[in-house]
């Protein structure tokens, strides 16, 4: 809300607008209370190191996925201070500068088999998955030594917290009310956990990158996906989904001086429009303020068909709220995955994606780089013509 006021020329009238000004205000911060949208918010891996293995599956790594059980849902523990009416950008940690015509590339499922990956030495990051309580027992041994071994090689860590899988789906409580949809994202629990990962993964603010892609493909998360009003229960679901994500970037950028976080979108969001229930590219538009308030925006490229049109659109939408990555790009197509490298990653595609707002590019994992020594001599040009390290 903007005051805009003239002032008067006599003393007196201005005590009395000075006065008139701040009860105004008293006003204001005692019972507005706005939501996003305007409206009122008052209603291959070892065993122990799992990675995700198919684009036909799941996204996240199959490991153990123990349930939430004591995790209660709802919003008890959000952090997220004042009203929305605050300028929520102001935290924003800005992203290593990337000059035009380059990507910061990335590669995952998991931080051991991509540093072991003949790609590693021109890679910026590497990429691994967070996908429940269950992955906290590997994480921490990795506190101990692969974390630490992976900063001081001078990478950066790209952390993707993947959470459509774990627990039960239900409708339950929120402070926007009630809700349906995966009740561990909106745990008490899970901020609790997400504490720990930023303590796990925490560098120093000088030194290579976090960069966290929190509840990737969240149209997936309540009980109906990909559109904002299919039901009020799918409508207050990702209002509180959107609070979750504002507490847990709090947490993270308080955890570790190296975060930078962002929210991760299914890159076939881009495929259609429906204003009217907030479909498709609609949605987005309903997340702008919290998009805004990112320190980039991420999302993934994963269909069997062509996902060249989907990273280029999605780049388009998103760019205009920040700097973008593609957060895991894979095909269980290999033909389709070879015709999309030459599309997004040759010639002149890459200044053009960079100039729409395109900063980094994430490899899901090897297994189409590994398909053939072609596959795997087209990625290496890619990324050794187009990548960008950052030096420590």
């Amino acid at each position: 809300m903007s005051l805009r006021s003239r002032m008067p020329r006599h003393p007196g009238a201005l005590v009395l607008v000075l006065l008139a000004m701040s009860a105004v205000l008293v006003a204001t911060l005692g019972h507005e209370h706005r939501g996003r949208d305007g409206s009122s918010a008052a209603g291959p891996s070892s065993p122990d190191r799992p990675g995700p293995t198919s684009a036909a599956s799941l996204p996240g790594p199959p490991g153990a996925h123990a349930p939430p059980g004591a995790h209660a849902p709802h919003d008890e523990g959000d952090p997220r201070p004042g009203p929305w009416g605050r300028a929520l950008a102001a935290g924003i940690r800005p992203v290593p500068a990337t000059q035009p015509g380059k990507l910061r590339f990335g590669l995952g499922p998991a931080l051991d088999s991509a540093l072991a990956s003949p790609l590693a030495g021109n890679l910026d990051f590497l990429t691994t998955w967070y996908n429940g309580p269950g992955d906290l027992s590997f994480l921490r041994k990795w506190r101990a030594d692969l974390i630490p071994e992976v900063y001081r090689s001078g990478h950066g860590i790209h952390l993707v917290v993947w959470l459509d899988g774990t627990g039960s789906v239900g409708t339950f409580q929120t402070s926007h009310g009630p809700a349906c949809g995966r009740e561990y994202p909106l745990s008490g629990a899970f901020l609790t956990d997400a504490r720990e990962l930023a303590s796990i993964f925490a560098g120093p603010a000088n030194g290579p990158a976090l960069y966290v892609t929190l509840f990737t493909e969240l149209q997936t998360y309540p009980c109906q996906s990909n559109e904002w009003a299919a039901t009020p229960e799918t409508t207050n679901y990702y209002r509180a989904l959107q609070d979750r994500y504002l507490a847990t970037q709090e947490i993270f950028h308080a955890g570790a001086p190296n975060a930078r976080v962002s929210l991760g979108w299914g890159g076939w969001q881009s495929r259609w429009d429906d204003p009217v229930k907030g479909g498709g590219r609609s949605l987005i538009t309903h997340f702008a303020d919290v998009l805004r308030a990112s320190d980039f925006q991420s999302f993934q490229a994963m269909g069997n068909d062509s996902n060249a049109a989907d990273v280029r659109n999605m780049t388009k939408l998103l760019g205009q709220y920040g700097p973008v990555m593609v957060a895991h790009f894979k095909s269980g197509s290999q033909a389709a995955w070879d015709a999309d490298m030459h599309a997004l990653l040759a010639g002149d595609e890459v200044r053009k994606l960079s100039l729409d707002g395109l900063f980094a590019f994430s490899f899901m994992d090897q297994s189409n780089i590994n398909f053939s020594p072609q596959a795997l001599a087209t990625a290496r040009g890619a990324v050794q013509s187009h990548g960008v390290r950052s030096s420590y």
